[in-house]
């Protein structure tokens, strides 16, 4: 009997060191597993008249890419809802809300998730809010998380106290209209879940899988939910998914955005954390830092825990033989979690924890050096290590991180180079929604980046989407690279990315995308048009 399926005449780039140098052209599929790698003739003669073949024609296949930093149900709700990405005036803002509002029942909420604030040119208001929704509950979310904007409506439904830590005030004294820091969590916790329905959900999460299939991704590290003590989400995101996920076209390796940790056991997950922030973002002020931002001396930003409470919650979770997870951006907070680490393995030693720090900024070299010795996996994304945006002429344009945080800790973070160079493993991960999916984007940041510090081979680049994503959930021996016996999941490239041009990689048509041996997405292509991932 013949397999399932043959993909012949291909590039085929497996990502495994421990394969001789030869490199096949073609591999056969079978019950969703590779069984067989070589020659396209020898792969040919395992076909018989019912096996898929597909034949690339010198296209290149690649493990499917993984995703290790993805907030899921949120980048699915925020292509579901009005529409605000990219936008950078209060004006566009407020015409895209008031149109929803147009088009919603009175006194009905809403929520508009996606707007980068930082980005806009004036900032939102309660009274513009107020303007366009009069008679329905509002709230605006910064895609960053660490910020919201609300009406009159809102406030009076979401019962805040007056004094809450976070809560911004006009010139005089009234509100205006803007919630940071703890009163930022506490309301999107609780506006996101009275808005949200499970319907909502479900089809967020079907949404954001469709997403990542057309730029190549297989399997998302889904940093999901939250609970009212730690997190601004709704715990209910992460009972959604579990009952969902099996019937998601792509993989999900669920992160409990929690300190619960007796939850995350009664729940059966092996891991706990994801962003459980430690600190908050640079452009709100509220990364942790060990001395102030530039450009606001007044402050080093924020901690949300304690010394104490973090050791104790790392310790429970690590004592329990939980994967533990965390957000640290700021040196201050970087510092602040690795403490918590050391104290937690120091107690109890577990060689193979595979810990992970989440976003790992603005490490020190000491931080490095803790880092690799510890064994902590830096969960980073690409997309933020970005050089200064510039415009046609080659002019900067735009305020920076440089004017936040000066030049030498501007220079320092997101090291990439050096982190390999230390041993430390990096799993990368795109930060969806905030930034877009796309591991080719953060592959061309990566491989193309002007400063050496921050700059990786395409194949450097690669690793952090197939194999290094894999180790750090312990699914190495399934995923990552392309060898017999493992999970026959794929992406098809139109170019080689190891011999394209470093600058143009994130411009790489995707041609396909295969699950579990099946194709989940396809672009309209000579090898037979779109299908948007068949039943898995």
């Amino acid at each position: 009997m013949g397999v399932n399926t043959i993909i012949i005449n291909a590039n085929v780039l497996t990502m495994d060191e421990s394969r001789s140098s030869c490199a096949p052209h073609a591999l056969a599929i079978d019950s969703g597993r590779i069984v067989a790698l070589g020659a396209t003739r020898d792969i040919a003669a395992l076909a018989d008249a019912d096996t898929l073949v597909l034949d690339l024609r010198g296209g290149t296949v690649l493990p499917g890419f993984i995703d290790a930093h993805v907030h899921f149900t949120q980048t699915g709700l925020g292509s579901l809802g009005p529409e605000v990405y990219g936008l950078t005036s209060r004006s566009g803002v407020l015409e895209v809300v008031a149109d929803a509002v147009a088009r919603t029942a009175s006194s009905e909420p809403l929520l508009v998730h996606g707007c980068c604030f930082h980005d806009l040119d004036a900032p939102l208001t309660r009274q513009d809010l107020d303007r366009v929704a009069p008679h329905n509950p509002l709230l605006v979310a910064d895609m960053g998380a660490h910020a919201c904007a609300f009406n009159s409506r809102a406030w009076s439904a979401l019962r805040l106290p007056a004094d809450a830590p976070g809560i911004d005030k006009a010139p005089d004294g009234s509100l205006s209209g803007l919630l940071r820091g703890a009163a930022n969590t506490r309301a999107r916790y609780t506006y996101y879940n009275t808005v949200v329905s499970d319907e909502t959900r479900v089809a967020a999460l079907h949404r954001a899988s469709q997403m990542a299939l057309e730029v190549g991704i297989t399997t998302v590290h889904a940093l999901d939910g939250g609970s009212p003590d730690r997190g601004w989400l709704p715990q209910r995101d992460v009972e959604v998914l579990m009952r969902e996920q099996n019937r998601l076209p792509v993989h999900t390796v669920v992160y409990f955005q929690s300190t619960r940790v007796d939850l995350a056991q009664q729940w059966g997950l092996p891991r706990i954390g994801g962003c459980v922030w430690v600190d908050g973002t640079y452009f709100e002020h509220t990364a942790g830092l060990v001395a102030p931002y530039s450009d606001q001396p007044c402050t080093c930003g924020c901690l949300y825990f304690s010394q104490d409470e973090l050791d104790d919650f790392v310790w429970n979770a690590h004592r329990a033989g939980l994967q533990v997870s965390m957000h640290a951006i700021g040196d201050a907070a970087i510092e602040q979690l690795l403490r918590a680490y050391e104290r937690a393995l120091q107690k109890e030693p577990r060689a193979d924890h595979r810990h992970r720090i989440e976003h790992f900024s603005l490490p020190t070299a000491n931080h490095i050096e803790r880092t690799a010795k510890l064994g902590i996996i830096a969960s980073m994304q690409p997309n933020f290590a970005t050089h200064p945006p510039v415009d046609a002429a080659g002019k900067r344009t735009g305020r920076g991180l440089q004017e936040l945080l000066g030049v030498e800790r501007f220079e320092r973070r997101h090291p990439y180079r050096r982190l390999l160079e230390a041993g430390i493993l990096v799993a990368g991960g795109s930060d969806a929604d905030p930034q877009p999916m796309g591991p080719l984007i953060g592959i061309q940041l990566l491989a193309s980046h002007p400063d050496e510090a921050r700059r990786l081979s395409p194949t450097e680049a690669l690793k952090l989407y197939t194999i290094n994503p894999a180790f750090a959930a312990f699914e190495e021996h399934d995923k990552g690279t392309l060898a017999v016996g493992k999970c026959a999941d794929l992406v098809v490239l139109a170019q080689d990315p190891l011999t394209a041009p470093p600058a143009k990689l994130a411009s790489i048509p995707v041609e396909l995308t295969m699950v579990r041996g099946k194709v989940a997405w396809q672009r309209d292509s000579e090898l037979g048009g779109p299908t948007l991932y068949p039943d898995t």
